[in-house]
Parts: structure tokens; C-alpha cells; sequence
């Protein structure tokens, strides 16, 4: 495993971090056993949420992460009522400091390492995050010592041009961010990117695979052929060849499709690259794609000749 510079915050993560959305709920035991088989790999970054999991996820984390206090976990406080683009802001000082105090204890430590506001996803709840309390309450437990560094989370499906992060990370006001990057929505390595480079902010990427699942995202041929008629259908790419060919993606071999894509996000000036799996032979089988010089220049070329020019998340 290799380490990178989590912007000011200092922090050498891993490359590739665990993303624990998933699995808690499902699976206890195989989620736990997922997690140590990271950690055996070198992994360093864990990043969950209060809400993932009505809080199974943080509960497992913190029988996962007895004994490996070196674990750096990033979580997240939820100020919406749900996870939809016209979900109602919610947020307060108070909910965000109970949700804090909430994750400390069912993570069994004294102090978060990063705590996010989770899925921004309007300029407006942006703002009113940043003004209304919020904020202000999580700086307040940075300097209590109970949260290390703070930022927030883009929602990427409601925002996928990034002009949450756009706005908010010219402020100085964030240690880290959590953005969407993958081969089929990459418009934040020319816009997010050299803004987090210039102030100093780490970058944390979540959704490498796109919306990973059987049917659709960067799992498999099959299913990453889905997401591009998927992206044809919402306008984003046109209804012809190369998109509607059976072959497209057959110039990335000899990798598969999930390599390829977990390759491309590193080979960006990036902090950490989250992955989500459920079972520890397949966090173990992502661990090659660790090795630079991850995506040779002709096919990262090809991607972004290719898909380059989508504006839009699509599922």
C-alpha cells in the first residue's frame, strides 16, 4: 500500500481507503472481517456516516477498530431529511453536535478524525450550512479536541458539475472534501481538483465504480455497458458508435473494468480513493491497482475522449 498527503490536515492515508456504506446491516461478521483484511493490506482511511446503516455502520466500525487506534475513520452529519434532490434541510448546531457525540460513542473513541456535512447538494443549503450554526458547531468541536479536521460531502447525483465544491473550498473554511470521481463523471479533476490543490484541502473520492451494483456501474462489462445506455438515454452521450457498440470498453484489457476504473482515479491528483466491498477476497483482489503507474496515458486519453465531457451523475 502506498500513502499520500491528505492536504493541510497532514495525514499520510492510504491510497486506497475502505468505504463502509454498505455491509453492517447485512452482514456483521463478514463486514468486520472485510475490514480487518483492509487494514492487513495497509489500509489507514475508513469513512462512514452517522445514517449508513441507521448507525450499524459506525456500531461494527467500532468492534471492527478495537486495537488499531492508527485507523483514521471519517464520518459524516446528514443535514437533510432524506437522501432525494428536494429533500428538506434539516440542519441545526444542535443535531450536529448530537450527532457527533452519537458517532464518538458507538465508534468507541474520544475524538472523530474528520467529520463531514454530509451530501450538500444546493447552493442555498450551502449557504446555510456554512452561516446558520453548523458550521460554526463543528468548529467549536475541532477546538474541543473532540473532531480533528472538518468539510463536507458533495451529492454528486443532484450536483453533478460540483458547483457546491466549487464555491465552498475558495473559502478556507475546509480541511477536506469528499467528491465524486470516475470515469463516466470526471469534470472534478479540471475543476474540484486544482481548487483543493491551491488552498490545500484533501481530497477524499468516493463512487470510483460509479453507483456500483449487479445491473449497472463499473463492476463488469455487462454492467458498465448498462450505465452508458443509462447516460445515452439522460442525453449525457450520444445514441451511436462507440457507445452503442458491445466493445466498447474492450480497450482496456487486459484489465477488467472495476481495475481499470479504481486505475483512473489514482492516476489523479487525488488523496484517497474509497472502495466499498462486502467480502474480504474482494478488497483483496482491488489491491493491484495500487501499483503505478496505475492507468497508462493512451487509455486514461481514451477515457476522456470517450466520457470526458459528461456534466451528469446518472445511477
Amino acid at each position: 500500500m502506498r500513502y499520500r498527503r491528505l492536504g493541510r490536515t497532514e495525514l499520510q492515508v492510504s491510497e486506497l481507503g475502505y468505504g463502509a456504506a454498505r455491509g453492517a446491516s447485512q452482514d456483521r461478521a463478514k463486514f468486520i472481517a472485510t475490514v480487518h483484511a483492509a487494514i492487513e493490506s495497509g489500509v489507514n482511511f475508513v469513512d462512514t456516516a452517522a445514517d449508513y446503516g441507521n448507525g450499524d455502520s459506525e456500531c461494527a466500525l467500532g468492534e471492527a477498530l478495537r486495537g488499531h487506534d492508527h485507523i483514521i475513520v471519517e464520518t459524516k452529519y446528514q443535514p437533510y431529511d432524506g437522501w432525494g434532490g428536494d429533500a428538506a434541510y434539516t440542519g441545526s448546531a444542535a443535531a450536529l453536535t448530537s450527532s457527533a457525540e452519537e458517532s464518538l460513542r458507538r465508534l468507541r473513541r474520544d475524538r472523530l478524525d474528520i467529520l463531514l456535512g454530509h451530501g450538500i447538494r444546493t447552493l442555498e443549503s450551502l449557504d446555510r450550512f456554512m452561516n446558520d450554526g453548523c458550521y460554526e458547531a463543528m468548529a467549536r468541536l475541532r477546538e474541543q479536541g473532540k473532531v480533528r479536521f472538518i468539510g463536507i460531502s458533495e451529492l454528486s447525483t443532484v450536483d453533478g458539475t460540483h458547483q457546491i465544491l466549487k464555491r465552498a473550498v475558495p473559502t478556507g473554511a475546509l480541511d477536506v472534501v469528499m467528491l465524486t470521481i470516475n470515469f463516466l463523471l470526471q469534470n472534478a479533476v479540471e475543476s474540484v481538483l486544482p481548487l483543493c490543490a491551491r488552498h490545500d484541502v484533501g481530497t477524499a473520492v468516493m463512487m470510483p465504480l460509479n453507483q456500483a451494483s449487479q445491473e449497472s456501474g463499473l463492476v463488469s462489462v455487462p454492467a458498465a455497458l448498462e450505465c452508458v445506455r443509462r447516460h445515452v438515454a439522460a442525453g449525457y452521450l450520444p445514441s451511436q458508435p462507440p457507445y452503442t457498440d458491445p466493445d466498447l470498453f474492450d480497450f482496456l484489457k487486459p484489465y477488467s473494468v472495476p481495475a481499470a476504473a479504481l486505475r483512473f482515479v489514482l492516476a489523479q491528483d487525488v488523496s484517497t480513493c474509497c472502495v466499498g466491498t462486502r467480502r474480504p477476497e474482494r478488497f483483496r483482489e482491488n489491491l493491484p491497482v495500487v501499483d503505478p503507474p496505475y492507468l497508462d496515458t493512451p487509455r486514461v486519453e481514451k477515457l476522456r475522449e470517450l466520457f470526458g465531457r459528461i456534466q451528469g451523475h446518472v445511477r
